[in-house]
């Protein structure tokens, strides 16, 4: 429950996207948020504990048993919360007092390797475990818990990798040009699969392109394969969408905000999307901010959308 209760912010996509954006990673990804799901989780496991009775055998006290509990439910709410942070989603965690969002980007959002890692910790001691019982070896340890700490111990050093490969990446995007132009900003994010290639997003002053970015043989990286699409240019209409409640929210929540302005038979369009979303191909839970205006630039309505749904790019 303590791992797994601040994911139920997930349920916020059943609501929309505008409630998605304003739930998701925010409230009970906060430390305020992990204070209460520590507390449920702590006030659940004392009621299951006083529903099973007095204990069958002699081991901790009542007061010590407390105390484990409490750390039983401390160190995974709080492992759920570094763990989100270490992808590229951002987490609000110091909600309600600052809107801002926290991202390190060495983790893709879902991670097969750390998966692997986990199952194998739990699966081989099994195997392990079959094959003693069947020659009769006994472990003296409790079970489990040496491929507990080796899988764990696997996986911090695999995250520790993918940080410094992160910072490999980013620098390499920095020190390159697009199209003649030096970077303003540069972001690397993980590749579910492979460790060693990266997706980068770079923006420079008039464009916002999108390139892969190998990190073991930095001489494959060639700057000039991005792809990249020009910014639009200020104008009122697109400073009148920025001031909207929608834009600024959206804003808060992107990492790298391309903004595509189109006319329409009312007047024009605006569209805010994030090309964090693009170089991930994150196409299910990406959201965008849509406003339109009248011809006169006057706003007439504004929302978040699905960004599967938009018809500018």
């Amino acid at each position: 429950m303590a791992g797994t209760l601040a994911d139920t912010d997930l349920l916020a996509e059943l609501f929309g996207p505008g409630v998605y954006l304003s739930g998701r990673f925010t409230y009970t990804h906060s430390i305020l948020g992990t204070i209460v799901v520590i507390a449920i989780s702590f006030g659940v496991s004392l009621v299951l504990r006083a529903m099973s009775g007095p204990p069958r055998k002699a081991g901790p006290t009542r007061e010590e048993g407390i105390a484990t509990l409490l750390v039983a439910v401390a160190l995974p709410a709080v492992v759920h919360v570094l763990m989100d942070l270490g992808t590229a989603s951002g987490v609000e965690v110091l909600w309600p007092f600052r809107g801002t969002r926290i991202s390190w980007d060495w983790l893709p959002r879902f991670d097969p390797w750390i998966l692997a890692l986990l199952l194998a910790g739990i699966l081989l001691p099994e195997l392990f475990g079959l094959v003693g019982s069947e020659i009769g070896a006994k472990s003296k340890t409790p079970r489990g818990r040496n491929g507990a700490i080796a899988a764990l111990a696997l996986i911090v050093i695999y995250v520790g990798a993918r940080a410094t490969l992160h910072g490999n990446a980013a620098a390499q995007l920095d020190a390159r040009t697009y199209r003649g132009e030096l970077p303003r900003r540069v972001a690397a994010f993980a590749d579910p699969l492979s460790v060693v290639t990266w997706h980068g997003v770079v923006e420079t002053p008039a464009q916002i392109c999108t390139v892969s970015v190998p990190v073991v043989d930095t001489s494959r990286f060639d700057s000039e394969s991005a792809v990249c699409v020009h910014k639009p240019e200020e104008s009122p209409v697109l400073a009148a969408a920025e001031q909207t409640q929608a834009a600024k929210s959206f804003l808060l929540a992107a990492r790298s905000p391309k903004a595509s302005v189109g006319a329409t038979e009312a007047g024009t369009e605006v569209v805010v999307r994030d090309f964090r979303d693009v170089a991930v191909e994150d196409t299910r839970y990406a959201v965008a901010a849509r406003v339109s205006l009248d011809r006169v630039g006057k706003v007439t309505r504004e929302e978040i959308v699905w960004a599967s749904k938009l018809r500018l790019r």
